[in-house]
């Protein structure tokens, strides 16, 4: 059996968000940071052996008291993100490595610290479909149509049927995706999107996973009270069912 370890992303800035006082995860929705939400889904998932946090350097204080107070005990490294999504990531996998005896046999979930809908089901088909096939990527299905512009003219609409949108998690075994990264910085990559798009660019067979499309990544305020008001939803739902 795998040991599964979620890998959790909260080294932004929030520039997108103009929240001058907080980086975005740490914005609060009902009470606990969107940081803290995020990660009490792999906490309580029984699946999940450990989990490792990549963040911003100047808030890791902020982070690690957050984590005491919320009683984050899976959370067994945080380490400081990079200049780069692609650095966090590639740091907090190496970390990982230096300390599990079979990198082989580590799933590991890469999650965005700001996508905090995420829910149990997903989490346990990415590490399913990890064990069967060999990786997860969590896609949502598009239903608006595609069109292809690089300014007023529209060159392409692509027929929507197969589209879908690359989320998180996205799902490896450990030493296949830590190799990837090392291979990335030695060919001079250093700034890819994420781990999915670093698998697709190197040729390797990808799986998906369809996910929820109300696992969304806070990015935008638009995003954080979309977020906030599917929150309110499922308050309103554990009330109704009590």
């Amino acid at each position: 059996m795998s040991t599964n370890i979620a890998v959790i992303f909260a080294g932004g800035i929030g520039s997108r968000m103009n929240s001058k006082a907080l980086p975005k995860q740490f914005l609060e929705i009902h009470g606990k940071p969107i940081l803290i939400h995020t990660l009490e889904k792999f906490e309580n998932h029984p699946e999940i052996d450990a989990i490792v946090l990549a963040t911003n350097p100047d808030w890791r204080d902020l982070t690690e008291k957050l984590l005491r107070k919320h009683e984050i005990t899976k959370c067994q490294w945080v380490v400081n993100g990079g200049e780069t999504g692609q650095e966090s990531r590639h740091k907090a996998l190496r970390t990982i490595a230096a300390d599990v005896e079979d990198p082989s046999n580590v799933i590991v979930l890469l999650h965005d610290g700001v996508r905090p809908l995420i829910n149990d089901a997903l989490i346990s088909e990415n590490i399913e479909m990890a064990r069967t096939k060999g990786n997860a990527i969590t896609c949502t299905k598009n239903n608006e149509t595609v069109a292809v512009s690089a300014d007023e003219t529209i060159t392409e609409v692509i027929p929507r049927d197969h589209i879908y949108a690359a989320q998180a998690p996205q799902t490896f075994h450990l030493d296949e995706i830590l190799a990837l990264y090392d291979l990335a910085v030695e060919e001079g990559e250093t700034n890819s999107i994420d781990s999915c798009t670093l698998m697709a660019t190197h040729g390797r067979q990808l799986f998906r996973v369809e996910g929820p499309r109300s696992n969304i990544k806070i990015t935008t305020a638009e995003d954080f009270y979309v977020c906030r008001t599917y929150f309110d939803v499922l308050e309103t739902q554990q009330i109704v069912g009590m």
